[in-house]
Parts: C-alpha cells; sequence; structure tokens
C-alpha cells in the first residue's frame, strides 16, 4: 500500500500547570500525573494491568487508566492511517468463485486429499480446491478520483486490488467515530504517544496512549464524553505524564 500523508491537526495549545495554582502531582510510582486539586484517585483491582480512576467530582466524570508491562493497554480510536494500513476495511472473497474451496497456499493438496477421500474417489477433477487469492491481491489505496467520486460519493478513499489479470476498486469509508476526533501522534526516545480528543466537546473520546519503542510497556488513560472544561484540563494533565 502506497505510503498516505494527512495533514496534520494544529499541535495542542495547553498552559502550564503549577504546584502552586488549584494543580496537585499524583505520583502512582509507575507513573505521575498533575492534576487539579478536586480530582481524585480510585485504586481499582485489575488482573494484569495497573488499573484505576481519576474522578472529576465537579461533574460526575472520570478518566480511566490502564498500565501494562505486557502491551495489554488498548489503544484506543485508530487514527486514519492504521485503520488504513490495519485493512479492517478489506474483506475476503472479493475473488472467489462459486464452487471453489479456498485455503492456504501451502494446505491446497492436503485439503484436495481429503475432500476426495470424503467423496469416496480417486478423481482430482471432481473437487475444486484452490489458493485464496487473498494471499496475492495487491492493494493500493488512494483518494478518489473525480469519476470515482461520482460513482461512490460516500467513499473517503478507494482501494485497487489486482489478482493476477484481474482488478476491482473498493471503496472505502472512514468510519464516524474516527471522523469525530482529532489525533496527534508524537515520539519520545522510549514511546509512540497518541493523543485524541472530540471535535465537538462531549460527544468521543478524550485519551492519551503510550506504547514502548523497544518494550511491551502501553498505557492509556481516556474519559467519554467530557465537557469542554473537563477535555482541556484533562488534555493539560496528560502533558504532565511521566512514566518512570
Amino acid at each position: 500500500m502506497k505510503k498516505l500523508y494527512f495533514l496534520l491537526v494544529p499541535p495542542l495549545i495547553v498552559g502550564c500547570m503549577s504546584m502552586k495554582d488549584g494543580f496537585k502531582q499524583l505520583d502512582l510510582n509507575a507513573f505521575k500525573i498533575t492534576i487539579p486539586d478536586s480530582w481524585k484517585y480510585v485504586k481499582q483491582q485489575g488482573e494484569d494491568s495497573f488499573i484505576g480512576k481519576i474522578t472529576i467530582p465537579s461533574s460526575k466524570t472520570y478518566l480511566h487508566f490502564d498500565f501494562s508491562g505486557n502491551g495489554y493497554a488498548n489503544s484506543l480510536i485508530p487514527t486514519e492511517q492504521d485503520y488504513l494500513e490495519k485493512k479492517k476495511w478489506k474483506k475476503n472473497g472479493y475473488f472467489y468463485k462459486v464452487g471453489v474451496t479456498y485455503t492456504a497456499d501451502f494446505n491446497v493438496k492436503n485439503e484436495k486429499v481429503a475432500q476426495m477421500k470424503e467423496l469416496g474417489t480417486t478423481d482430482s477433477t471432481k473437487v475444486h480446491v484452490e489458493a485464496d487469492p487473498s494471499y496475492e491481491t495487491k492493494t493500493n489505496v488512494h483518494l478518489p478520483t473525480a469519476s470515482q467520486k461520482i460513482k461512490y460519493p460516500k467513499a473517503d478513499y478507494v482501494a485497487d486490488l489486482t489478482f493476477r489479470d484481474s482488478a476491482i476498486n473498493v471503496p472505502i469509508e472512514i468510519p464516524p467515530e474516527i471522523k469525530g476526533h482529532n489525533f496527534q501522534v508524537d515520539s519520545t526516545d522510549k514511546y509512540i504517544v497518541k493523543t485524541i480528543w472530540p471535535k465537538i466537546p462531549g460527544k468521543g473520546m478524550t485519551g492519551i496512549y503510550f506504547k514502548g519503542h523497544s518494550s511491551r510497556l502501553t498505557f492509556n488513560m481516556v474519559g467519554i464524553n467530557l465537557s469542554k472544561k473537563d477535555q482541556d484540563l484533562a488534555l493539560q494533565a496528560f502533558k504532565t505524564i511521566v512514566i518512570k
């Protein structure tokens, strides 16, 4: 798939928080974060991760976090690039033929033998088994052309799929959940850091996700449907996170 480039959302602009203006530092050993004085940490019991809540009493909402040394913390909403690269939009069967059983290339012979045995025949022409074309299909994702935009009015992208001498176009619609959020992806010497916040405050996810470059550590902290005030405070707090 060709590398796609996106216009990035302007970097988050947040004010600095100090220990003198109504904020406090919460040190939870695994990480520390600076939060408003009124926010409270609530311990929770996790099985494979260190989890907990930071409650926001004024609005009866909270931020939930998951700190995992084994990579179990959820990566939250994928960016457009992640969605396209992981090919969650792609389905099997684009080049399937009726009456043919498809399997992995290395298993074609065994599957034929199994089907012939089941039919009680030694005539190989009575079974139809082929390698799944999904493994050999070439994919090129791009913005729709003018004519494709007319044909696929809801398409955000179009995938050109090619298998041997056959080719088709598949329209791709980015899920509303992704379209409804802003994303900022940064990289430090140790972590990839993804920050998410809804385009319309109060309608979506405000969160941050850390993934280690050379370790299995993953960490997320997220609030759902936060007010504009709480969203801004959460985004400020995210900027103060220090993983130990």
